[in-house]
């Protein structure tokens, strides 16, 4: 059997569901589980093709956040996963996140697993990361990665800080790139039902509305009277309010809820340009590949990103959109003078130069991991 946990609750279409499809379909494995937390609304177990899901109900559950009340939690999840798996006859351990890693470095030990460890950022670098928080998180690697059998990340400068920091442990470059259907996109027609009229343009901001993800910055630049393009955030978080506030006193700013992961890319095709404007706060937002990125590139629109390292490099490599510095100023300059015009010019052809971005060129990586993993004996794979 192939162990899959994961730190959050198991929904719709997380890289956990693809990665582990992929794994199911190649033919590799005959037996997978997933292991994540319980949510309200799902079922504690779960078939889907090739795989099981379960989902672990936490008594614990309803404490706060705090450090102590974590601790309780984390307790009983550690004890939860190793008596249903201590006596499974597990090949692989595929660690999603840092929180489980201790747990799959027990359960290697009683088990004899190959442990991979899937970090989905840097891990120890996230915005959240501080004081004593960070420390652990830091302690948690230190220990831990040096047992790992292989290891898993979703940028190339992540993928080189982990590489430096832990020289013994070979790291493979997994990017979150959505899949792409089958099926001709049909957009949804945004710009009509938020009424973006004439040469005015419509970005399109996808995904969590927290701190640190240029909300604040594109809410004050859209909003700023010289500015004639619309902007739509899609998502939900601790900023929708503010976003609420100001789309009050500005009709160029638009929010609507997130709609299910398989229309994602049908409503972000209804805009003309994506918005990734990603604060240099942390290691893990500066070296980061956001979802957003792709699923604009991937819909056929190019995109207006941050200038930093890793996002610099796609928009460049693909010629697929425009850098910018964060600071309000600049942008707003930007968008005074970027006219529809410049977009198609970008637009044009973009899908053939993007045709690279795909999952299943990721997925690829994924199950020669796993193929060089199962057919080698030893600790490490190279």
């Amino acid at each position: 059997m192939i162990l899959h946990i994961v730190r959050n609750p198991v929904t719709n279409d997380s890289r956990v569901l693809k990665e582990t499809m992929a794994l199911a379909a190649s033919g590799i494995v005959n037996e997978l589980e997933i292991s994540g937390f319980h949510e309200q609304g799902y079922s504690e177990g779960e078939e889907l093709p090739g795989r099981t899901i379960w989902r672990v109900r936490l008594s614990t559950r309803p404490l706060p956040k705090d450090i102590i009340s974590q601790s309780f939690k984390y307790a009983e999840w550690h004890a939860r996963l190793v008596r249903r798996y201590r006596k499974t006859p597990l090949r692989v351990i595929h660690c999603h996140d840092l929180e489980p890693l201790p747990i799959a470095a027990r359960l290697k030990r009683l088990t004899g697993a190959k442990l991979v460890y899937d970090a989905h950022e840097l891990e120890t670098e996230r915005v959240t990361s501080k004081g004593i928080r960070q420390a652990l998180a830091r302690l948690v690697e230190q220990r831990f990665i040096p047992q790992v059998d292989a290891m898993i990340t979703v940028s190339p400068s992540i993928r080189e800080w982990y590489r430096q920091r832990f020289p013994g442990v070979t790291v493979t470059l997994v990017r979150n790139i959505p899949h792409l259907p089958e099926v001709q996109l049909v957009p949804e027609p945004l710009r009509e039902r938020l009424g973006v009229q004439g040469k005015a343009l419509l970005f399109i901001y996808l995904g969590g509305l927290g701190r640190g993800r240029g909300i604040e910055i594109a809410l004050e630049t859209f909003s700023d009277v010289r500015v004639p393009h619309h902007v739509l955030f899609m998502g939900s978080g601790p900023l929708r309010d503010k976003i609420d506030a100001v789309s009050n006193h500005c009709s160029r700013i638009h929010y609507l809820p997130p709609v299910p992961p398989s229309q994602v890319l049908a409503y972000a095709a209804g805009a003309d340009v994506g918005l990734c404007l990603i604060e240099d706060v942390c290691l893990s937002y500066r070296y980061c590949l956001p979802n957003k990125l792709f699923e604009s590139l991937l819909a056929g629109l190019p995109v207006l990103a941050s200038d930093l390292p890793d996002l610099a490099c796609v928009v460049h490599s693909h010629n697929c959109g425009w850098l910018v510095s964060n600071e309000p100023t600049t942008i707003v300059n930007f968008l005074i003078n970027l006219s529809r015009e410049d977009v198609e010019r970008v637009r044009d052809e973009l899908p053939k130069r993007v045709k690279a971005l795909r999952w299943e060129n990721e997925a690829e990586q994924l199950l020669g991991l796993y193929k060089r993993l199962l057919s080698n004996g030893s600790r490490n794979v190279r």
